[in-house]
């Protein structure tokens, strides 16, 4: 099962991301009891990390910041979410390798309770290439972060 903090430090796990997006969920997104169906979930992640990167700030011109397809999604879930909810997707780098990057992300109610955990390996890609990150890209993430990524 994924983990990604030790059970009795979530609220400091919780703390420590330094970005986070809102969002509601449609009706369309959700099953006959108003539930959020299981299936949107990485959709409502990605939106928050092309949030972050937009944020962050590309150097770089590229078709969208950061250019990066997903590599892989470990995503577990620990409560339902419901229609016309204010959720909120909280994102951070983890991790920062030559052309890949890994994220932590955690999906929040209005009132902080955890709905969902998730890590994410993207990794950099252009016209169907894989390609390093520049050093000015490198940088500014740091920078948005607070401090050195390990890679």
């Amino acid at each position: 099962m994924l983990e990604l903090y030790d059970p009795k430090d979530e609220a400091a796990w919780l703390a420590s991301f330094r970005f986070s997006v809102e969002l509601r969920p449609r009706y369309c997104e959700c099953d006959g009891l108003s539930h959020v169906s299981n299936t949107v979930y990485p959709e409502y992640l990605e939106f928050g990390r092309l949030q972050y990167f937009v944020a962050a700030g590309d150097p770089e011109p590229g078709p969208f910041a950061y250019a990066h397809v997903t590599a892989e999604l470990q995503l577990r879930y620990t409560a339902a979410c419901y229609y016309d909810e204010p959720l909120f997707i909280r994102s951070k780098l983890a991790q920062l390798g030559r052309a890949s990057a890994t994220m932590e992300q955690a999906m929040t109610g209005a009132d902080g309770s955890l709905r969902a955990l998730a890590r994410v390996v993207v990794v950099r890609a252009i016209d169907g290439a894989t390609v390093t990150w520049t050093d000015a890209q490198r940088a500014a993430l740091e920078r948005f972060e607070g401090g050195p990524l390990g890679g």
